[in-house]
């Protein structure tokens, strides 16, 4: 790129908007600015009252100007709990309606996004003279409406970021949704491939599907993996020498009924220490700092054994701060349910980053294996909790961590380098 030239993102849920899937481009964009690079965000609006995002403070790097738009979608179809009468019959009624009003994937919060977003990056594109413009998904239809914009734009160099899979995990209310609906946004996840100008994703298996499935040159499918900010890393933090095992868990929980099973297990096998070793159990404690996800069914488990003072759930916190807590804990514990056990989210080169040892829980793939060809912890089944934990916090297995792993292939200016170099060309 052209120094000073700038970019266009259009990313819907990108901060203040609480949502993990603006942080990726948050970084991103963050990079760019501060190398000169204009970055012009089509977002949506932050409704009021809403919590604001982890990563807002990137997301408000000077260089980086905002260009919010009204989001257009039922604002009770997103909520985690719909608890009133009147939100009730409002959620049963659109329920209803929406379908009628869409194709493919009602539950997309960018089904109606369209004309409100060409004509902001219409005007965008002519007033400032941009070139490059990237569309990152989920909400996948944000990708299919920016498609119009090489036809009244043909200079224009369109990147496609997947960040999830779109049409093979079921994900996002895909599963219930009848073949016919299915089939559309195979249709439109076809559209996108072969009349983008670059393909990018930070998951390697993503690439893989989208090039199997639709024709076109190879060269324009580029791994682009999430990136690891040294800004949000304190490394000379370690723990404590203070005979306690300190467990975390921080992020997000994906995958509800898993996550149930999982956590009842963790139970059973701290159920174990208690009895077998119960000075283990004494110094023991597990801090949990969960995002997006409601905790009241695991705190209430927790509090039926009793243990509030050994399982102690957090609010969320911002990233430096969560980060210093994993540096100073023991154990990093990851739970991945069995649809993302081949998908690398962004946590992954975080925790490696932060020199933890990671224990894994769930079935063997892609993250398991990366995590032992890294040398970075170790990896167990649901399963083989209760046989396992126990030992691990008695110390009577030990998890190694390679704390001389080079992960500067994964910081964020390395690998703003690549996405200038391979992608905005």
């Amino acid at each position: 790129m052209r120094a000073g030239e700038p970019i266009l993102l259009i990313c819907h849920a990108f901060p203040p908007i609480f949502d993990i899937g603006g942080r990726r481009w948050a970084k991103f964009a963050k990079e760019l600015a501060r190398r000169g690079h204009p970055v012009h965000v089509i977002r949506a609006e932050q409704e009021p009252d809403a919590p604001v995002s982890l990563w807002a403070g990137d997301g408000a790097t000077a260089g980086i100007v905002h260009h919010p738009l009204p989001r257009r979608y039922p604002a009770v179809l997103t909520r985690p709990k719909v608890t009133s009468l009147t939100d009730k019959l409002r959620y049963r009624a659109y329920a209803r309606l929406l379908p009628l009003a869409t194709k493919g994937n009602w539950y997309d919060h960018t089904v109606f996004w369209g004309k409100p977003m060409k004509g902001a990056a219409a005007r965008l594109i002519r007033g400032h003279g941009i070139r490059q413009v990237v569309v990152t998904g989920f909400p996948f239809r944000a990708m299919v409406h920016a498609l119009a914009l090489k036809h009244d734009f043909p200079q224009l160099r369109l990147t496609m970021d997947f960040r999830d899979e779109w049409t093979t995990a079921g994900h996002y209310g895909l599963a219930s949704m009848p073949p016919a609906r299915v089939a559309q946004e195979k249709e439109f996840e076809a559209q996108v491939v072969q009349l983008a100008d670059n393909i990018i994703s930070p998951h390697t298996k993503v690439l893989e599907h989208l090039r199997q499935v639709n024709s076109g040159s190879a060269a324009r499918f580029i791994h682009i993996p999430h990136a690891v900010d040294p800004d949000d890393f304190d490394l000379s933090i370690k723990p404590a020498p203070d005979g306690r095992f300190k467990l975390i868990y921080a992020g997000s929980l994906y995958g509800e009924g898993e996550a149930k099973a999982y956590f009842t297990e963790l139970l059973d096998a701290l159920h174990v220490l208690q009895g077998s070793r119960p000075q283990a159990f004494s110094n023991f404690r597990f801090d949990l700092y969960i995002t997006g996800h409601d905790t009241q069914w695991y705190e209430e488990e927790v509090a039926a054994r009793g243990w509030q003072d050994r399982i102690v759930f957090h609010e969320p916190v911002p990233p430096r701060e969560a980060f210093n807590h994993i540096r100073a804990s023991d154990l990093v514990m990851l739970f991945i349910p069995a649809v993302n056990k081949d998908i690398l989210g962004t946590k992954f080169q975080e925790i490696f980053y932060t020199g933890t040892p990671i224990l894994h829980v769930g079935e063997e793939g892609l993250v398991s294996r990366t995590i032992l060809s890294k040398h970075m912890g170790t990896s167990v089944r649901v399963a083989e909790l209760a046989t396992e934990l126990p030992r691990i916090i008695s110390g009577e297995r030990k998890v190694e961590c390679d704390r001389n792993a080079d992960h500067r292939a994964y910081l964020l200016p390395n690998v703003t380098d690549r996405l200038l170099a391979e992608v905005l060309t």
